[in-house]
């Protein structure tokens, strides 16, 4: 990550855990989460990867099937297709060329007017957690989210920016950055994946990571990571070294027993976030 890499002892206990990780991810039959964490660590195929992700893909393009496993419908909803696109950013760029095309059909087609991407009739029928059940739209997220990703795989159009960017007008402020939770932050720091977001913004993302650092607000070592490096390198370069790394030794340090990563969600979220752990170390080891 710039000004950061995993130590040689650090890339050895991540290289062991990867090991025990992939042994939990295919005892619960994961195969997505075991494909990637085999082509990240162990010289495993981009295109099985690629295949196991595309069982989550819909004929519209878009993605569904609980790839978000909060929300349960087959239908191909927002907050699917961001998580998606996280797993596409780790593939090389050739790589699965008509599943990138269907998505950003997909992206144009079902965007509105107001710049966001709802839920459809389909998406809200299907079992969802409350705090989906009760999401109102427009909303920076996940709008900025999945226009920031997007537009850092190339699949986005003017027009469909300039919607957001509207949006991001109407709705950005400093101060939720500085005084928001979790999850007010993160639009921000997906955003400036697509788009150059203002030095201001970037201080103030920055400066509102580390001083939640300090507090001990984050509720593991994914969460700090989702913010820290989740987003624009400008970003990151502005996290102190020795505090990555420290939630570095942390995040190794929080698998389990088992080889799984715990969650403070439901179980099912156990092999992404096992995952998730094994993905944000594989993009430390290789900066």
């Amino acid at each position: 990550m710039g000004h950061f890499a995993l130590s040689t002892d650090q890339t050895s206990r991540a290289t062991e855990s990867a090991k025990t990780a992939a042994e939990l991810t295919t005892a619960r039959q994961a195969d997505l989460p075991t494909a990637l964490i085999r082509y990240l660590w162990d010289g495993g195929s981009a295109t099985v990867v690629v295949e196991a992700l595309a069982a989550y893909q819909n004929e519209d393009g878009g993605f569904g099937h609980r790839l978000e496993p909060d929300i349960h419908a087959v239908a191909s909803n927002p907050f699917a297709a961001r998580v998606a696109m996280q797993y596409l950013r780790f593939l090389p760029d050739d790589s699965a060329p008509v599943m990138r095309t269907r998505l950003q059909e997909w992206l144009t087609t079902n965007q509105h007017q107001d710049g966001d991407w709802h839920f459809s009739t389909a998406t809200k029928a299907g079992f969802m957690q409350p705090w989906f059940a009760a999401w109102e739209f427009p909303a920076l997220n996940p709008a900025c989210c999945v226009s920031g990703l997007a537009g850092s795989l190339g699949l986005v159009s003017d027009e469909m920016m300039a919607r957001v960017s509207k949006l991001f007008d109407q709705k950005a402020s400093l101060s939720q950055i500085s005084n928001g939770g979790f999850y007010d932050l993160l639009p921000y720091v997906e955003y400036s994946l697509g788009v150059q977001l203002p030095n201001e913004y970037l201080d103030a993302i920055a400066a509102s990571i580390i001083r939640r650092s300090e507090a001990g607000e984050f509720e593991d070592a994914e969460h700090f990571f989702t913010l820290a490096t989740g987003g624009s390198a400008e970003i990151t370069a502005k996290i102190p070294a020795e505090l990555i790394s420290r939630y570095c030794d942390q995040l190794i340090a929080e698998q389990g027993e088992d080889g799984g990563w715990p969650t403070p969600y439901d179980d099912a979220w156990r092999v992404w976030t096992t995952a998730n752990a094994m993905m944000i170390l594989a993009r430390l080891s290789s900066a």
